[in-house]
Protein backbone atom coordinates (compact mmCIF):
# COMPACT_ATOMS: atom_id res chain seq x y z
CA UNK A 1 0.00 0.00 0.00
CA UNK A 2 1.18 3.49 -0.75
CA UNK A 3 0.22 6.80 1.25
CA UNK A 4 -0.85 9.71 -1.06
CA UNK A 5 -1.71 11.74 1.65
CA UNK A 6 1.40 13.64 1.06
CA UNK A 7 0.04 15.28 -2.16
CA UNK A 8 -2.68 17.01 -0.97
CA UNK A 9 -1.16 20.48 -1.04
CA UNK A 10 -1.06 20.00 -4.83
CA UNK A 11 -4.90 21.08 -4.81
CA UNK A 12 -3.99 24.67 -3.11
CA UNK A 13 -4.61 27.37 -5.82
CA UNK A 14 -1.38 28.98 -7.32
CA UNK A 15 -2.62 32.33 -6.15
CA UNK A 16 -4.59 32.13 -2.60
CA UNK A 17 -2.39 28.88 -1.81
CA UNK A 18 -6.19 27.69 -0.27
CA UNK A 19 -7.77 24.51 -1.23
CA UNK A 20 -8.88 25.01 -4.78
CA UNK A 21 -12.39 25.81 -5.20
CA UNK A 22 -14.18 25.97 -8.59
CA UNK A 23 -10.61 25.27 -10.61
CA UNK A 24 -9.56 27.04 -13.44
CA UNK A 25 -6.44 26.03 -15.49
CA UNK A 26 -4.55 28.76 -17.12
CA UNK A 27 -3.13 28.79 -20.64
CA UNK A 28 -0.03 29.24 -18.73
CA UNK A 29 -0.39 26.08 -16.77
CA UNK A 30 -1.45 27.37 -13.33
CA UNK A 31 -4.83 26.39 -11.88
CA UNK A 32 -6.86 28.31 -9.86
CA UNK A 33 -9.43 29.24 -8.28
CA UNK A 34 -12.84 30.69 -10.27
CA UNK A 35 -12.77 33.55 -7.64
CA UNK A 36 -9.09 34.37 -8.24
CA UNK A 37 -9.34 34.79 -11.60
CA UNK A 38 -9.92 39.27 -12.12
CA UNK A 39 -13.97 39.85 -13.50
CA UNK A 40 -13.99 40.35 -17.39
CA UNK A 41 -14.25 43.91 -16.89
CA UNK A 42 -10.92 44.05 -15.36
CA UNK A 43 -8.83 42.79 -18.87
CA UNK A 44 -12.06 43.41 -21.62
CA UNK A 45 -10.07 45.95 -23.93
CA UNK A 46 -6.69 45.82 -22.27
CA UNK A 47 -3.72 43.53 -21.48
CA UNK A 48 -4.32 40.32 -19.08
CA UNK A 49 -2.46 40.74 -15.93
CA UNK A 50 -2.28 37.22 -15.17
CA UNK A 51 -2.83 36.70 -10.92
CA UNK A 52 -0.22 34.18 -10.10
CA UNK A 53 2.97 35.84 -9.60
CA UNK A 54 5.17 33.32 -10.76
CA UNK A 55 3.80 33.00 -14.60
CA UNK A 56 5.99 34.21 -17.38
CA UNK A 57 3.93 34.56 -20.04
CA UNK A 58 3.25 37.35 -21.78
CA UNK A 59 0.54 36.49 -23.32
CA UNK A 60 -2.86 33.89 -22.55
CA UNK A 61 -5.19 32.19 -24.42
CA UNK A 62 -9.19 32.88 -23.58
CA UNK A 63 -12.61 31.37 -24.62
CA UNK A 64 -14.74 34.06 -25.07
CA UNK A 65 -15.16 32.07 -21.52
CA UNK A 66 -12.66 30.15 -19.05
CA UNK A 67 -14.48 26.80 -17.99
CA UNK A 68 -13.70 24.91 -14.55
CA UNK A 69 -11.01 22.37 -14.77
CA UNK A 70 -13.39 19.31 -15.27
CA UNK A 71 -10.34 16.98 -14.58
CA UNK A 72 -9.09 18.54 -11.24
CA UNK A 73 -12.93 18.59 -10.54
CA UNK A 74 -13.15 14.78 -10.56
CA UNK A 75 -9.74 14.38 -8.66
CA UNK A 76 -11.19 16.54 -6.03
CA UNK A 77 -14.68 15.42 -6.17
CA UNK A 78 -13.45 11.91 -5.84
CA UNK A 79 -10.97 12.89 -3.22
CA UNK A 80 -8.51 9.61 -3.74
CA UNK A 81 -5.38 12.11 -3.43
CA UNK A 82 -6.65 12.37 0.37
CA UNK A 83 -6.52 8.79 0.67
CA UNK A 84 -3.72 7.05 3.34
CA UNK A 85 -3.75 3.91 1.10
CA UNK A 86 -4.07 2.75 -2.86
CA UNK A 87 -6.92 0.44 -2.64
CA UNK A 88 -8.91 -0.90 -5.93
CA UNK A 89 -11.58 1.90 -5.32
CA UNK A 90 -8.99 4.35 -4.96
CA UNK A 91 -7.21 2.82 -7.76
CA UNK A 92 -9.97 2.80 -9.87
CA UNK A 93 -10.89 6.45 -9.42
CA UNK A 94 -7.63 7.72 -10.37
CA UNK A 95 -7.08 6.04 -13.17
CA UNK A 96 -10.56 7.23 -14.83
CA UNK A 97 -10.37 10.75 -13.67
CA UNK A 98 -6.61 10.81 -15.45
CA UNK A 99 -7.19 9.57 -18.66
CA UNK A 100 -6.77 10.91 -22.22
CA UNK A 101 -9.66 10.26 -24.22
CA UNK A 102 -7.99 10.93 -27.62
CA UNK A 103 -5.48 8.27 -26.79
CA UNK A 104 -7.52 6.22 -24.30
CA UNK A 105 -4.48 5.70 -22.02
CA UNK A 106 -3.33 7.55 -18.64
CA UNK A 107 -2.55 10.84 -19.27
CA UNK A 108 1.44 12.08 -20.15
CA UNK A 109 2.83 15.94 -20.64
CA UNK A 110 -0.81 17.21 -19.93
CA UNK A 111 -2.35 20.60 -21.22
CA UNK A 112 -5.71 22.30 -20.57
CA UNK A 113 -7.63 24.25 -23.55
CA UNK A 114 -9.88 26.84 -21.99
CA UNK A 115 -12.95 24.57 -22.05
CA UNK A 116 -11.76 22.87 -19.44
CA UNK A 117 -11.05 19.36 -20.84
CA UNK A 118 -7.24 17.85 -20.42
CA UNK A 119 -5.40 15.79 -22.95
CA UNK A 120 -1.88 14.42 -23.52
CA UNK A 121 0.11 17.17 -25.45
CA UNK A 122 1.09 14.81 -28.47
CA UNK A 123 -2.23 13.20 -28.52
CA UNK A 124 -3.79 16.74 -28.62
CA UNK A 125 -1.71 17.92 -31.46
CA UNK A 126 -2.17 14.75 -33.55
CA UNK A 127 -6.03 15.04 -32.77
CA UNK A 128 -6.12 18.61 -33.88
CA UNK A 129 -4.72 17.40 -37.75
CA UNK A 130 -8.22 16.13 -38.47
CA UNK A 131 -10.61 17.88 -35.79
CA UNK A 132 -11.15 21.30 -35.10
CA UNK A 133 -13.56 20.68 -32.07
CA UNK A 134 -12.62 19.15 -28.74
CA UNK A 135 -13.79 15.51 -28.78
CA UNK A 136 -15.49 16.03 -25.17
CA UNK A 137 -17.41 18.94 -25.38
CA UNK A 138 -17.44 20.44 -29.68
CA UNK A 139 -15.81 23.85 -28.57
CA UNK A 140 -13.21 24.85 -30.89
CA UNK A 141 -10.05 23.70 -29.97
CA UNK A 142 -6.93 26.54 -29.62
CA UNK A 143 -4.60 26.30 -33.33
CA UNK A 144 -1.97 24.00 -33.63
CA UNK A 145 0.83 26.10 -33.08
CA UNK A 146 -0.70 27.50 -29.45
CA UNK A 147 -1.01 23.92 -28.80
CA UNK A 148 2.46 23.07 -29.75
CA UNK A 149 3.85 26.11 -27.64
CA UNK A 150 1.16 25.66 -24.51
CA UNK A 151 2.42 25.15 -21.33
CA UNK A 152 1.57 22.08 -19.53
CA UNK A 153 -0.99 21.77 -16.80
CA UNK A 154 1.52 21.98 -13.57
CA UNK A 155 -0.83 20.27 -10.88
CA UNK A 156 -1.89 17.63 -12.88
CA UNK A 157 1.67 16.77 -14.91
CA UNK A 158 3.07 16.95 -11.04
CA UNK A 159 0.45 14.62 -9.50
CA UNK A 160 1.02 12.26 -12.43
CA UNK A 161 4.90 12.38 -11.80
CA UNK A 162 4.06 11.39 -7.93
CA UNK A 163 1.63 8.39 -9.54
CA UNK A 164 4.41 6.91 -12.03
CA UNK A 165 5.99 5.79 -8.39
CA UNK A 166 3.64 3.20 -7.34
CA UNK A 167 4.29 0.44 -9.86
CA UNK A 168 0.25 -0.30 -10.36
CA UNK A 169 0.46 2.84 -12.39
CA UNK A 170 3.52 2.82 -13.72
CA UNK A 171 2.41 -0.36 -15.90
CA UNK A 172 -0.59 0.47 -16.67
CA UNK A 173 -0.64 0.89 -20.61
CA UNK A 174 -4.40 0.92 -22.22
CA UNK A 175 -4.93 0.80 -26.21
CA UNK A 176 -3.58 3.40 -28.27
CA UNK A 177 -6.17 2.56 -31.12
CA UNK A 178 -7.07 6.85 -31.81
CA UNK A 179 -3.73 7.69 -32.26
CA UNK A 180 -2.20 8.93 -35.67
CA UNK A 181 1.37 8.41 -35.26
CA UNK A 182 2.56 5.64 -33.44
CA UNK A 183 6.60 5.05 -34.48
CA UNK A 184 8.80 7.38 -32.41
CA UNK A 185 12.21 8.82 -33.02
CA UNK A 186 14.76 10.35 -30.39
CA UNK A 187 16.96 13.63 -30.75
CA UNK A 188 18.38 13.29 -27.16
CA UNK A 189 19.40 9.61 -27.00
CA UNK A 190 22.70 10.08 -28.84
CA UNK A 191 23.06 6.07 -28.58
CA UNK A 192 20.33 5.22 -30.07
CA UNK A 193 21.28 5.98 -34.03
CA UNK A 194 19.55 3.39 -35.53
CA UNK A 195 15.93 3.02 -36.08
CA UNK A 196 13.88 0.63 -38.59
CA UNK A 197 10.66 0.67 -41.04
CA UNK A 198 10.67 5.12 -40.31
CA UNK A 199 8.01 6.41 -42.85
CA UNK A 200 9.72 8.97 -44.64
CA UNK A 201 8.37 12.05 -47.13
CA UNK A 202 9.41 11.78 -50.45
CA UNK A 203 9.71 15.61 -51.47
CA UNK A 204 11.26 17.69 -54.57
CA UNK A 205 13.96 19.04 -53.01
CA UNK A 206 16.56 18.58 -50.03
CA UNK A 207 15.10 20.20 -46.59
CA UNK A 208 18.59 21.31 -44.37
CA UNK A 209 18.80 21.85 -41.07
CA UNK A 210 17.32 24.55 -39.26
CA UNK A 211 15.66 25.59 -42.60
CA UNK A 212 12.00 26.81 -42.13
CA UNK A 213 9.58 26.13 -44.87
CA UNK A 214 6.18 25.15 -45.58
CA UNK A 215 4.64 21.48 -47.31
CA UNK A 216 0.94 22.43 -48.97
CA UNK A 217 -1.40 19.63 -48.46
CA UNK A 218 -4.11 20.08 -51.41
CA UNK A 219 -5.46 16.63 -51.66
CA UNK A 220 -7.34 13.62 -49.80
CA UNK A 221 -4.39 11.49 -50.68
CA UNK A 222 -1.76 13.69 -49.72
CA UNK A 223 -3.48 14.13 -46.83
CA UNK A 224 -3.33 10.64 -45.79
CA UNK A 225 0.11 9.96 -46.71
CA UNK A 226 1.16 12.95 -44.87
CA UNK A 227 -0.78 11.49 -41.62
CA UNK A 228 0.83 8.25 -42.39
CA UNK A 229 4.43 9.80 -42.29
CA UNK A 230 3.84 11.55 -38.70
CA UNK A 231 6.69 10.45 -36.55
CA UNK A 232 6.49 11.25 -32.40
CA UNK A 233 9.37 13.10 -30.75
CA UNK A 234 8.61 12.77 -27.22
CA UNK A 235 11.49 14.47 -25.27
CA UNK A 236 10.58 17.53 -27.32
CA UNK A 237 6.69 17.01 -27.49
CA UNK A 238 6.32 17.65 -31.00
CA UNK A 239 5.41 15.37 -34.27
CA UNK A 240 7.95 15.37 -36.82
CA UNK A 241 8.58 14.02 -40.64
CA UNK A 242 11.40 12.37 -42.09
CA UNK A 243 11.85 14.15 -45.64
CA UNK A 244 14.43 12.70 -48.57
CA UNK A 245 14.30 14.51 -51.88
CA UNK A 246 12.90 12.63 -54.88
CA UNK A 247 15.67 10.92 -57.07
CA UNK A 248 15.73 8.19 -60.01
CA UNK A 249 17.80 6.07 -58.33
CA UNK A 250 17.77 3.51 -55.38
CA UNK A 251 16.79 5.73 -52.30
CA UNK A 252 19.37 3.55 -50.28
CA UNK A 253 22.57 5.64 -49.19
CA UNK A 254 20.34 8.95 -49.42
CA UNK A 255 20.41 11.66 -46.91
CA UNK A 256 17.38 13.14 -45.53
CA UNK A 257 16.11 15.84 -42.60
CA UNK A 258 14.15 14.86 -39.64
CA UNK A 259 11.68 17.76 -39.42
CA UNK A 260 9.39 19.75 -36.68
CA UNK A 261 5.64 20.42 -37.19
CA UNK A 262 5.26 24.19 -35.78
CA UNK A 263 2.12 24.64 -36.87
CA UNK A 264 -0.55 23.43 -39.53
CA UNK A 265 -2.96 26.34 -41.46
CA UNK A 266 -6.55 24.64 -42.76
CA UNK A 267 -7.92 26.17 -45.59
CA UNK A 268 -10.96 24.31 -46.62
CA UNK A 269 -9.84 20.86 -47.72
CA UNK A 270 -5.71 22.40 -47.73
CA UNK A 271 -3.72 22.34 -45.02
CA UNK A 272 -0.20 24.36 -45.10
CA UNK A 273 1.88 22.34 -42.95
CA UNK A 274 5.22 25.03 -41.11
CA UNK A 275 8.32 23.06 -40.68
CA UNK A 276 12.16 23.43 -39.49
CA UNK A 277 15.11 21.42 -40.26
CA UNK A 278 16.15 19.44 -36.70
CA UNK A 279 18.73 16.55 -37.29
CA UNK A 280 19.95 14.67 -40.75
CA UNK A 281 19.59 10.82 -41.56
CA UNK A 282 21.10 8.51 -43.72
CA UNK A 283 18.88 5.51 -45.53
CA UNK A 284 20.28 1.81 -44.95
CA UNK A 285 17.41 0.03 -46.37
CA UNK A 286 13.64 0.31 -48.10
CA UNK A 287 10.90 -1.70 -47.68
CA UNK A 288 8.49 0.14 -49.14
CA UNK A 289 8.34 2.49 -51.89
CA UNK A 290 5.61 4.55 -53.43
CA UNK A 291 6.08 7.80 -55.89
CA UNK A 292 5.84 9.87 -52.47
CA UNK A 293 6.75 7.71 -49.86
CA UNK A 294 8.87 5.15 -48.03
CA UNK A 295 9.58 2.91 -45.27
CA UNK A 296 12.85 2.72 -44.31
CA UNK A 297 15.42 1.66 -41.95
CA UNK A 298 17.98 5.00 -41.45
CA UNK A 299 21.44 5.74 -39.33
CA UNK A 300 20.96 9.26 -37.54
CA UNK A 301 23.54 11.95 -38.10
CA UNK A 302 23.97 13.66 -35.13
CA UNK A 303 25.99 17.18 -34.91
CA UNK A 304 29.62 16.80 -33.21
CA UNK A 305 28.70 17.55 -29.56
CA UNK A 306 31.87 19.56 -29.14
CA UNK A 307 30.34 21.80 -32.25
CA UNK A 308 27.88 22.88 -30.13
CA UNK A 309 29.45 23.18 -27.04
CA UNK A 310 28.78 27.06 -27.18
CA UNK A 311 25.02 26.32 -27.79
CA UNK A 312 23.85 23.05 -25.36
CA UNK A 313 21.36 22.60 -22.89
CA UNK A 314 18.88 20.11 -21.58
CA UNK A 315 15.69 21.42 -22.50
CA UNK A 316 15.56 22.20 -26.33
CA UNK A 317 17.34 21.23 -29.80
CA UNK A 318 20.23 22.78 -30.84
CA UNK A 319 18.32 24.30 -33.78
CA UNK A 320 16.10 26.45 -30.83
CA UNK A 321 19.32 27.50 -28.77
CA UNK A 322 20.97 30.53 -28.22
CA UNK A 323 24.60 31.26 -27.16
CA UNK A 324 25.77 30.46 -23.82
CA UNK A 325 28.93 32.40 -23.57
CA UNK A 326 29.98 35.82 -24.46
CA UNK A 327 30.53 36.28 -28.34
CA UNK A 328 34.33 36.72 -29.30
CA UNK A 329 33.71 38.88 -31.41
CA UNK A 330 32.76 42.59 -31.50
CA UNK A 331 30.10 42.32 -35.08
CA UNK A 332 27.70 39.86 -33.26
CA UNK A 333 25.38 40.64 -31.24
CA UNK A 334 23.87 37.34 -29.90
CA UNK A 335 21.76 36.64 -26.58
CA UNK A 336 24.20 35.65 -23.48
CA UNK A 337 22.71 33.71 -20.54
CA UNK A 338 24.03 32.03 -17.75
CA UNK A 339 27.15 29.01 -18.68
CA UNK A 340 26.06 26.01 -18.20
CA UNK A 341 27.82 22.42 -17.39
CA UNK A 342 29.30 21.58 -20.99
CA UNK A 343 27.83 18.38 -22.08
CA UNK A 344 30.61 15.33 -22.98
CA UNK A 345 32.67 15.46 -25.74
CA UNK A 346 31.25 12.80 -27.75
CA UNK A 347 27.73 11.09 -27.22
CA UNK A 348 27.64 7.35 -25.59
CA UNK A 349 27.82 4.68 -28.46
CA UNK A 350 25.85 1.18 -27.79
CA UNK A 351 27.09 -2.05 -29.07
CA UNK A 352 25.89 -2.95 -32.19
CA UNK A 353 24.78 0.11 -33.52
CA UNK A 354 26.56 1.85 -35.94
CA UNK A 355 29.81 4.02 -34.66
CA UNK A 356 28.47 7.59 -34.70
CA UNK A 357 29.80 9.73 -37.49
CA UNK A 358 31.14 12.84 -36.56
CA UNK A 359 33.57 15.38 -36.71
CA UNK A 360 37.14 14.34 -35.46
CA UNK A 361 37.92 17.67 -33.35
CA UNK A 362 36.06 20.73 -32.87
CA UNK A 363 39.10 22.61 -34.00
CA UNK A 364 39.26 26.63 -34.19
CA UNK A 365 39.12 26.44 -38.10
CA UNK A 366 35.67 25.71 -38.17
CA UNK A 367 35.50 29.30 -35.55
CA UNK A 368 37.42 30.67 -38.63
CA UNK A 369 35.74 29.37 -41.34
CA UNK A 370 32.76 30.66 -39.58
CA UNK A 371 33.51 34.20 -39.68
CA UNK A 372 34.73 33.88 -42.99
CA UNK A 373 30.93 33.54 -44.22
CA UNK A 374 29.62 35.11 -41.42
CA UNK A 375 31.51 38.54 -42.41
CA UNK A 376 30.65 37.84 -46.04
CA UNK A 377 27.03 37.93 -45.44
CA UNK A 378 27.47 41.40 -43.25
CA UNK A 379 29.12 42.70 -45.79
CA UNK A 380 25.92 42.18 -48.23
CA UNK A 381 24.01 43.81 -45.32
CA UNK A 382 25.82 46.37 -45.44
CA UNK A 383 26.01 46.76 -48.94
CA UNK A 384 24.09 49.18 -51.55
CA UNK A 385 21.67 46.65 -53.47
CA UNK A 386 21.78 45.84 -56.51
CA UNK A 387 20.08 46.42 -59.61
CA UNK A 388 22.02 45.29 -62.96
CA UNK A 389 23.62 41.81 -61.78
CA UNK A 390 22.45 38.11 -63.36
CA UNK A 391 19.19 36.50 -62.44
CA UNK A 392 21.21 34.44 -60.19
CA UNK A 393 22.78 37.37 -57.93
CA UNK A 394 20.24 40.17 -58.61
CA UNK A 395 18.94 41.59 -55.46
CA UNK A 396 21.44 39.90 -53.25
CA UNK A 397 22.56 42.68 -51.27
CA UNK A 398 21.65 45.34 -48.76
CA UNK A 399 19.78 45.48 -45.70
CA UNK A 400 16.04 44.97 -46.90
CA UNK A 401 17.76 41.41 -48.12
CA UNK A 402 19.46 40.61 -44.74
CA UNK A 403 15.90 42.07 -42.96
CA UNK A 404 13.95 39.65 -45.65
CA UNK A 405 15.57 36.78 -45.34
CA UNK A 406 16.18 36.74 -41.44
CA UNK A 407 12.11 37.04 -41.31
CA UNK A 408 12.02 34.23 -43.10
CA UNK A 409 14.94 32.15 -41.39
CA UNK A 410 15.51 33.86 -38.28
CA UNK A 411 18.06 35.82 -37.01
CA UNK A 412 21.91 35.49 -38.49
CA UNK A 413 23.62 33.55 -36.30
CA UNK A 414 26.85 34.69 -34.27
CA UNK A 415 30.02 32.98 -36.12
CA UNK A 416 30.81 31.31 -32.17
CA UNK A 417 27.91 28.85 -33.48
CA UNK A 418 29.25 27.28 -36.45
CA UNK A 419 26.74 24.84 -36.80
CA UNK A 420 23.75 27.67 -36.78
CA UNK A 421 26.37 29.42 -39.49
CA UNK A 422 26.97 26.94 -41.58
CA UNK A 423 23.34 25.46 -41.96
CA UNK A 424 21.54 28.78 -42.31
CA UNK A 425 24.39 30.37 -44.83
CA UNK A 426 23.20 27.44 -47.18
CA UNK A 427 19.73 28.10 -47.08
CA UNK A 428 20.05 31.94 -47.75
CA UNK A 429 22.54 32.19 -50.33
CA UNK A 430 21.47 30.91 -54.01
CA UNK A 431 22.82 27.59 -55.04
CA UNK A 432 21.29 24.54 -56.87
CA UNK A 433 19.38 21.88 -54.90
CA UNK A 434 21.68 19.72 -55.84
CA UNK A 435 24.46 21.71 -54.69
CA UNK A 436 22.13 21.68 -51.28
CA UNK A 437 21.68 18.49 -51.45
CA UNK A 438 25.85 18.07 -51.26
CA UNK A 439 26.18 20.02 -48.04
CA UNK A 440 23.12 17.59 -46.58
CA UNK A 441 25.53 14.48 -47.27
CA UNK A 442 28.72 15.94 -46.11
CA UNK A 443 29.50 14.91 -42.51
CA UNK A 444 32.69 16.69 -41.23
CA UNK A 445 31.94 20.53 -40.51
CA UNK A 446 35.10 22.19 -41.58
CA UNK A 447 34.32 20.18 -45.38
CA UNK A 448 30.42 22.10 -45.21
CA UNK A 449 32.42 25.38 -44.80
CA UNK A 450 34.89 24.43 -47.39
CA UNK A 451 31.80 23.94 -50.24
CA UNK A 452 30.28 26.76 -48.51
CA UNK A 453 33.48 29.35 -49.09
CA UNK A 454 33.66 27.45 -52.77
CA UNK A 455 29.69 29.17 -53.51
CA UNK A 456 30.98 32.42 -51.99
CA UNK A 457 33.75 32.18 -54.69
CA UNK A 458 31.32 31.57 -57.15
CA UNK A 459 28.92 33.76 -56.84
CA UNK A 460 32.19 36.69 -56.60
CA UNK A 461 33.33 35.44 -59.71
CA UNK A 462 29.77 35.89 -61.14
CA UNK A 463 29.38 39.55 -59.83
CA UNK A 464 32.85 40.63 -61.41
CA UNK A 465 31.68 38.90 -64.86
CA UNK A 466 27.98 41.07 -64.34
CA UNK A 467 30.31 44.30 -63.74
CA UNK A 468 32.63 43.81 -66.57
CA UNK A 469 30.05 43.15 -69.20
CA UNK A 470 28.15 45.87 -67.57
CA UNK A 471 30.68 48.45 -68.12
CA UNK A 472 31.90 46.75 -71.58
CA UNK A 473 28.17 47.88 -72.76
CA UNK A 474 28.17 51.14 -71.00
CA UNK A 475 31.73 51.67 -72.94
CA UNK A 476 30.36 50.68 -76.71
CA UNK A 477 27.16 53.35 -76.91
CA UNK A 478 29.96 55.96 -75.51
CA UNK A 479 28.02 56.35 -72.13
Amino acid sequence: MVSLTSTSSLLNCAVCAKQLNQPVTLSCGFTICLSCLPSKSAFEGSSFVCPVSQCTKESHLFGPDLFLDSTIQQVIKNDFINSTTLDDSVYNSATNALQCTIGNHLLEHPVTNHCGHTFCKLCLLQYKISNDACNKCQKRLPSYQFIQQQALNFLLNNLLNIFRDIPSFNNIEMARANQIANVSISFSKLNQLSYKNIPIYLSDFAVLPSQKLRIPIYTEQNRLLFQKSLIVCKEYQCLCLGIVSKDKTNKKGRFGTMVKITSIEQRANDMLVSVVGMDRFKVVGVNQESEDFIAADLDMQFENYQDLEHVMTNKNHWTERKMISPPSSPKTDAAVIPSMSVPPSSPPHSAGSPEPMYDALPSSTSIKLSNRVHDFISDLAHSTPSTSFCSTVEGLLGPVWLGSVQGLHGPLPPAENPVAMCWWAAVVLPVSNSDRYHLLETIPLEERFNIILSWINDLKSQWGNCRRTAINSATKVGL
